[in-house]
């Protein structure tokens, strides 16, 4: 192949690329979104019943390491009898342990904290 048929090549394959960063951020930016709805909707049915919600972001670069963030939520001692099904960043806990790191306390007035910015493919 000659020279200018490789940077041609390279051209092509650089668009490519582009393109695919451009379908693969729209995709990441509905299913974050699709995700955060569930966790803000968890924390408001929590938060209506008089339940504590923190909220530590994602301190990972993609969300597919490590989840976009995660809830703990206090409830009073003998509420759950067993834990639901949930994701992990979902998280019961029946006593405060000066040990925790559950980062911000989310109240209902403040539901948009929970947040989670995507990385954005170079």
């Amino acid at each position: 192949m000659r020279p200018t048929g490789i940077d041609q090549t390279i051209r092509r394959l650089e668009q490519d690329w582009k393109d695919t960063c451009g379908v693969l951020n729209r995709q990441e930016k509905l299913f974050v979104e699709t995700y955060l709805g569930f966790l803000r909707s968890v924390a408001r049915t929590c938060l209506e019943l008089g339940w504590r919600v923190w909220f530590r972001p994602n301190q990972v670069v993609h969300w597919g390491e490590g989840g976009f963030g995660h809830l703990s939520i206090l409830v009073p001692a003998g509420t759950i009898e067993s834990f639901p099904e949930l994701p992990g960043e979902v998280e019961f806990i029946t006593d405060l342990s000066d040990n925790m790191r559950l980062g911000e306390e989310i109240t209902l007035a403040a539901l948009d904290r929970i947040t989670y910015e995507p990385d954005q493919w170079v």
